[in-house]
């Protein structure tokens, strides 16, 4: 198919890689706002395609040339600041024609406060169709800088779909418990096993949650798997008194990987969102790991972003974190009929065709472009 045909491309300044035959990236922003919109739209017979700034950029410009929509998706930092992908954007921006009709910006964290990753946006958001972000609290900064319409994308689940499961007490009764040590069981057998994942700039309001869930630990033993890049930060919390098999919170840590998240939501029973809640900047963060918690099949406790707040019945969203795992002990049965209910919302809003229907709307705003 040639160049010419492309009808929506989405644009990244992330590395995309393959895994299993399928096209993929490290950054979230880039597989939940670029490469999943695209498959949405493939699967409904349009031609749509996800490319990298870092490859050919000579093929980058004439696909960009030649495509009805253009997506310029989250933009990536480096050592050199925000330039070299501001510089890739703009230098591609000047070769689409008609931008105000044809050009789209999906921005999804609230950068602003940097003048140069402001100033770019300043700059191109008045004469483009349309942006999109990924919450409503990332939407209203938008809108100080255009007047252009600002929309607030649905990002897609990924991964498999789990069967709703709620923690069953495993701990054993003290002469079985007893036992259980002289014959040499891990203690893993009977913990309530909490995963937090991410990215390592998201670990300190995981590391002040320690003490709480060190004292929940006396009363129900806890294995805390965290998922993430290997850093020094994380290599200092994985001391060997965490690490001991009779630590009443143990930890352990697994390097991030596409290929292995499906397993560890599976081994998990709750999933843990401690956030930097009151922080502006990241109350307008996606609820993108939350609705991966509840893809996954698992119950979510998690601190009060706003973006978590319209799936709130479906998880445990609250200041007091420790109070919401005691409270999921407890309530295995309504656990899971959250779960469930939350499972059923996201069919309806974050499904690849409702992906599909919101970007056909709007790349044609006045048109119904989709059909039934």
């Amino acid at each position: 198919m040639s160049a010419a045909a492309i009808e929506y491309l989405f644009l990244t300044t992330d590395a995309l890689g393959s895994i299993d035959g399928h096209v993929t990236a490290l950054g979230a922003s880039t597989r939940l706002g670029c490469i999943a919109p695209t498959r949405a739209l493939v699967r409904l017979g349009y031609d749509a395609r996800t490319y990298s700034t870092k490859a050919s950029s000579g093929a980058a410009a004439t696909m960009v040339a030649t495509a009805k929509r253009v997506v310029f998706g989250e933009m990536t930092n480096s050592k050199q600041g925000w330039g070299p992908s501001i510089a890739s954007y703009r230098s591609l921006l000047k070769l689409v024609p008609d931008a105000r009709a044809r050009a789209v910006f999906s921005i999804a964290d609230d950068h602003f406060g940097d003048a140069q990753f402001r100033g770019f946006y300043e700059e191109v958001l008045p004469d483009c169709l349309a942006a999109t972000t990924v919450s409503a609290q990332l939407a209203q900064s938008v809108a100080q800088l255009t007047a252009r319409p600002v929309l607030v994308a649905p990002e897609p689940y990924e991964g498999v779909r789990g069967a709703p499961q709620a923690f069953a007490a495993r701990r054993p009764p003290g002469p079985l418990a007893w036992l259980a040590r002289r014959i040499g069981l891990p203690h893993d057998l009977w913990r309530l096993r909490l995963l937090w994942f991410g990215y390592p700039m998201n670990l300190p309001p995981l590391i002040d949650l320690l003490p709480g869930l060190e004292k929940l630990a006396m009363k129900q033993p806890l294995l805390l798997t965290l998922v993430t890049s290997a850093v020094p930060s994380v290599a200092a919390l994985m001391t060997p008194e965490r690490s001991a098999d009779a630590a009443p919170l143990r930890m352990r840590f697994v390097p991030w990987s596409p290929l292995i998240m499906d397993a560890e939501f599976a081994a998990a029973d709750v999933v843990l969102i401690p956030s930097d809640y009151r922080n502006p900047v990241k109350q307008a963060k996606s609820p993108n790991r939350l609705v991966a918690g509840l893809q996954a099949g698992r119950f979510v406790v998690a601190h009060p972003l706003p973006a978590y707040q319209p799936y709130a019945k479906f998880a445990w969203v609250g200041e007091d974190l420790c109070a919401g795992l005691e409270w999921a002990i407890r309530h295995p049965r309504e656990v899971v009929e959250r779960i469930a209910a939350g499972q059923a919302c996201l069919d309806e809003k974050h499904s690849p065709e409702t992906v599909a229907r919101f970007w056909l709307d709007v790349f044609h705003p006045n048109t119904q472009e989709l059909t039934s």
